[in-house]
């Protein structure tokens, strides 16, 4: 299982610069990552968080999401299963260089497409994903030829702003204090973590870091430690050889209580309740996980072949 890391790491190991995978998602703590990324809805009901701007999405929906864009998601009931693509801001940078410095400014496809365009760009997504999990001749070229049209649909139809060399060298500087605070945190999060550590650390005071951390994670340093706690709790829920106690010990709560509101906060029942369901969801479905799981290619292409 791929651990919950609040700064994502992604790997290009088929294709340079290009990942595609499918993910049925419990929930997924806020992070974020250098690629942007495409999320097709498959199957089931949840929200999409971009910067505390909550999104709800249901079969056949899409969600486009920006790089270093802080983001998470929680299903209904069950999960959400999404077929994911992501892609970095080099693919096919020296013919298309917009790629490099431009961001969207909506987050929805089916917003901006015409209905016959979104259409041709569902169309798009689900025939790159078969021909990247099927592996066959030539399916580079063609994975990367689908890409090329998907971006052509979005950037003839979304709106975007276009950094000037300034903008872009500030926004890197800020990614990469990002990065740092969000390695930190990922680091900590079991203990006592103090926001003047970190600003210290950044060399700022605790003022503006308060500030920067709600502006570019999408809430206060408090919410965020408290959404990567309760990332870390969902994880180890699922042991059955842990009490709820060693569950709020070990995920950074000082006191069960605290772990409990934040489950009640998070999905309307208690720790208890949510152990019992995952449970009965894992006896029913072996595969499943208590956060998210990965499906492998051959699973991933037996599930599109009946997507429509």
């Amino acid at each position: 299982m791929r651990l919950m890391i609040e700064y994502e790491i992604i790997r290009h190991d088929k294709i340079k610069d290009m990942r595609v995978f499918v993910n049925a998602i419990h929930m997924r703590s806020l992070h974020m990552h250098h690629d942007m990324e495409l999320l097709f809805v498959i199957d089931g009901k949840g929200n999409v968080n971009i910067r505390n701007a909550k999104r709800e999405v249901g079969p056949g929906d899409s969600i486009l999401i920006n790089a270093y864009e802080s983001h998470e998601i929680i299903s209904y009931d069950g999960s959400v299963t999404f077929l994911i693509i992501q892609f970095s801001n080099h693919f096919l940078r020296d013919y298309f260089y917009a790629i490099r410095n431009t961001v969207f400014l909506d987050n929805d496809p089916r917003n901006c497409l015409s209905e016959k365009d979104y259409v041709k760009f569902t169309g798009l997504i689900l025939h790159l994903a078969k021909i990247y999990f099927t592996s066959g001749d030539l399916f580079e070229l063609q994975c990367i030829s689908d890409l090329s049209l998907i971006l052509s649909l979005l950037y003839g139809s979304m709106k975007t702003e276009k950094l000037s060399e300034t903008e872009y060298s500030k926004r890197k500087k800020y990614n990469r204090r990002i990065d740092r605070i969000a390695a930190y945190i990922d680091n900590n999060y079991q203990d006592q973590i103090r926001l003047s550590d970190i600003a210290r650390s950044e060399g700022i005071t605790v003022t503006h870091l308060s500030h920067f951390i709600s502006e570019h994670f999408g809430m206060t340093f408090q919410e965020y430690l408290k959404e990567k706690r309760l990332g870390a709790a969902v994880r180890m829920i699922a042991d059955p050889s842990l009490t709820l106690s060693e569950v709020a010990a070990g995920s950074g709560f000082s006191e069960l209580k605290y772990m409990t509101a934040a489950f009640r906060e998070v999905f309307s029942m208690s720790p208890d309740e949510y152990r019992k369901k995952q449970n009965r969801q894992a006896r029913r479905n072996k595969k499943a996980d208590a956060s998210e799981y990965i499906y492998s290619d051959k699973e991933a292409l037996a599930l599109l072949q009946k997507t429509r």
